[in-house]
């Protein structure tokens, strides 16, 4: 069965309805597809209201409220709550779809095979993702910081889904405060859900997140016994249990369980909240030094219980018509979602820009994924390449400018050192180098005799010369000594050894 929801909340997705795979009280649970732009899907689980309760304008308040703050939680043991949205007078949740089942259905197809307990290490790490999903919300704050009180109220084994990945995750947040209004109306509906609430819960007292604490202390109490605390004929039965039935420790139903799980189990089912865990994060806290289960092994037990819901699922996505989009029709999505009316135009074409040559394309330049206007190169970038081509220049005629008069100063040199001349001692003179041009700049016109190259110019020696023969002996030439740099002492010679604590 497949069916198009149209969406009036003016989404950009679209939700494709696959099949439903679970029918509750109050709305039933549907396999769907989320399709955006671009191509992009995504299976989801759509819960849909019934008509009778959709109609009802107060319920579907008291719901819209209820998943507003549940999409605010963030949490990996927390389903997350994607879109909400109304279609032809039904209200429906979107939420994030996970590959498993309900801890409920789990358990139950265990006991049909023969195996009706849960193994302790495995039930252990099943109670502790819970609760960290439970302290999470309990603990989420709106924008402002405010803390929104967010108390689950429904915490049982059909509202914790556990994943075939091993992750355990609460569900439920959105519609749980608006099941109080359901029990009154239809108990025979929910009577399985009054063993799970907690004696104040029952009795109309204000509920607070202990509440919560007291049905976990529940679940586990029957994963480590594999029977159910409180029964009953009917509904009132079920209640009277709970408010004044004895509670067991597991250990006397089943052996293997330790006096510490036993202490833990206690506090957490106590009747009076004065002697029940404040928090969920207290009784993690015990849970947490007892050895558990691993993710991967958690998976390992609940895949094959939960393999035929996951094939018949499996068998509605592949008989739903393929959604997926052409190549051309993507990337046609991204071009036009990519394109940017902010950005300015390019500015015209300059006279220097018309004579500017045009680069050689790069032998590494892959081709572009499609065809398209390609935005031109502004003109601001090659407006530089004059200005550089001028500095280069400048740069080179200066260099010749010194190597010339460099030149001309050692030809009037050798003039005054000639044979009528006194002896003098030889004058020292250095060439500086010049400035380095670009490679493709021509060489200047220099005798070789009278330009000092680069490398030779860097030490810091005179070059002498000769003079020619003299009676007189020769005078010793007196060399400045090198001016030295005051040595800068290290930056570790000038902290005070003090400073160190």
């Amino acid at each position: 069965m497949e069916s198009r929801l149209r969406t009036s909340n003016g989404m950009a997705a679209s939700y494709t309805i696959l099949g439903r795979i679970a029918k509750g009280g109050m709305a039933s649970v549907y396999l769907g597809r989320m399709t955006a732009s671009a191509g992009f899907t995504r299976i989801v689980a759509i819960k849909r209201l019934h008509p009778e309760l959709a109609s009802d304008n107060e319920f579907v308040a008291m719901l819209v409220d209820e998943a507003r703050l549940a999409g605010r939680i963030r949490h990996p043991n927390v389903i997350d709550t994607l879109d909400l949205f109304a279609d032809d007078g039904a209200f429906s949740l979107v939420l994030e779809y996970i590959e498993g089942d309900a801890l409920s259905a789990l358990t139950k197809r265990a006991r049909m095979a023969g195996e009706p307990l849960v193994p302790q290490r495995v039930a252990l790490s099943i109670v502790v993702g819970a609760l960290r999903g439970l302290h999470a919300a309990h603990e989420a704050r709106g924008e402002d910081g405010t803390p929104l009180g967010i108390v689950h109220r429904d915490v049982s084994p059909q509202n914790i889904l556990v994943g075939v990945d091993g992750v355990p995750r609460v569900i439920d947040f959105g519609i749980a405060k608006a099941s109080g209004r359901m029990m009154t109306t239809r108990p025979g509906e929910v009577r399985g859900k009054f063993s799970y609430m907690a004696p104040e819960q029952l009795q109309g007292r204000p509920v607070t997140r202990q509440a919560d604490v007291y049905a976990a202390g529940v679940v586990l109490w029957e994963l480590l016994t594999g029977a159910r605390l409180f029964t009953g004929d009917d509904a009132r039965a079920v209640c009277a249990a709970v408010l004044r039935g004895e509670i067991a420790m597991p250990s006397t139903v089943m052996p293997s369980v330790s006096p510490e799980l036993d202490a833990i189990v206690a506090r957490a089912t106590a009747r009076d909240v004065a002697d029940r865990y404040l928090t969920a994060s207290d009784m993690l806290a015990d849970l947490e030094k007892l050895e558990r289960a691993s993710d991967d092994e958690v998976g390992a037990w609940a895949r094959p219980w939960a393999a035929e819901r996951l094939n018949e699922r499996q068998k509605l996505i592949d008989s739903a018509p393929s959604s997926r989009s052409s190549l051309v029709d993507v990337m046609n999505d991204l071009a036009r979602s990519s394109s940017d009316p902010a950005l300015p135009p390019a500015p015209p074409s300059s006279s220097a820009d018309l004579a500017a040559p045009s680069p050689e394309p790069s032998s590494s330049t892959l081709p572009l994924p499609f065809s398209g206007p390609v935005r031109p190169a502004s003109s601001a970038s090659w407006a530089k390449t004059p200005v550089l081509l001028v500095g280069a220049a400048a740069v080179l005629v200066l260099g010749v400018i010194g190597v010339v008069a460099g030149a001309r100063a050692t030809g009037r040199a050798h003039v005054a050192e000639g044979p009528s001349a006194p002896s003098q001692p030889a004058a020292a003179s250095t060439l500086a180098a010049p400035p380095s041009a670009p490679s493709d700049a021509p060489a200047a016109d220099v005798p070789a005799d009278t330009a000092t190259p680069l490398e030779s110019a860097a030490p810091a020696e005179a070059v002498s010369t000769p003079a020619p023969a003299s009676t007189h002996p020769p005078t010793k030439v007196r060399r400045a000594p090198p001016k030295r740099r005051p040595r800068t002492p290290s930056p570790a010679a000038t902290i005070d050894p003090r400073a160190y604590p």
